[in-house]
């Protein structure tokens, strides 16, 4: 995950959440922060932990788990820094036989807490999967792959749901998205007020930014309607820079969700 170091002031409307994360995937800086795929996950579990009524409720231990490991399997592409015309590349620029690998391994450890958990970061990458083929932007060799990994995972889910209601799954896989896409806006440093594909009530979720007193201090995120219980939530991720003999070349990234 690329955090582009500076750049310039944010748009005044409120954008989709993709919209506001994308260019600074693809965008080139001279300086980033990195955030590695299982740690953007681990955010997300911890905003996956956050959450409660009203307006949603209080997951159980298992979906939390699941939710913070469910990228796992990008651990040993996150191991080096990859670059291409001297830019780190995103986790979005990987080929479907790389993304493919990753989120396979992703599924088969989050399978290993519970079924359940198994069951939705399956779906999640699936819904990834069936939107990558909607796009048409594949050769037919890559579209052969994300065709053979669906039909896998379809015989999967099957295996794992047992009791569990369609409904229930396709609204615990909604709020995996929501941690997911929640951790990768912060993550990125996009500083757009957003809104969320997911819906959870009447209106669609959505987030003002309020600016931070001074770079230290953390970004704070207003919520409408909030989805956390008990007030603010203060959480943070761990970053290192590129180039490496920028310093600090570690650090940790605060933010204040309301």
């Amino acid at each position: 995950m690329l955090r582009p170091v500076g750049g310039g002031e944010p748009p005044p409307a409120c954008v989709p959440v993709w919209d506001a994360i994308l260019p600074t995937q693809k965008s080139s800086a001279q300086d980033y922060w990195l955030i590695t795929q299982p740690d953007h996950a681990a955010l997300s579990g911890a905003i996956a932990a956050a959450l409660g009524p009203p307006l949603l409720p209080s997951l159980r231990p298992e979906v939390v788990q699941g939710i913070a490991m469910h990228d796992d399997g990008w651990l040993p592409f996150d191991a080096q820094i990859t670059l291409a015309n001297g830019r780190p590349l995103s986790f979005l620029d990987f080929p479907p036989k790389d993304f493919l690998r990753a989120w396979s391994v992703s599924i088969e450890s989050a399978e290993k807490i519970a079924p359940i958990a198994g069951a939705i970061v399956s779906e999640h990458f699936c819904r990834l999967a069936r939107n990558r083929l909607d796009s048409g932007s594949d050769e037919a060799k890559d579209r052969g792959l994300l065709l053979n990994f669906l039909a896998g995972e379809q015989a999967r889910q099957k295996r794992l749901l047992g009791g569990c209601s369609r409904k229930e799954f396709e609204f615990l896989t909604d709020i995996l998205q929501f941690c997911d896409v929640l951790s990768l806006y912060l993550c990125c440093g996009a500083a757009q007020d957003v809104k969320f594909p997911q819906r959870f009530g009447a209106e669609p979720v959505r987030l003002r930014r309020e600016a931070a007193r001074s770079p230290d201090q953390a970004a704070v995120c207003r919520f409408e309607p909030s989805p956390f219980a008990g007030g603010g939530v203060d959480l943070a991720v761990s970053a290192r820079r590129y180039p490496p003999e920028h310093k600090p070349s570690i650090s940790t990234l605060p933010f204040l969700l309301w």
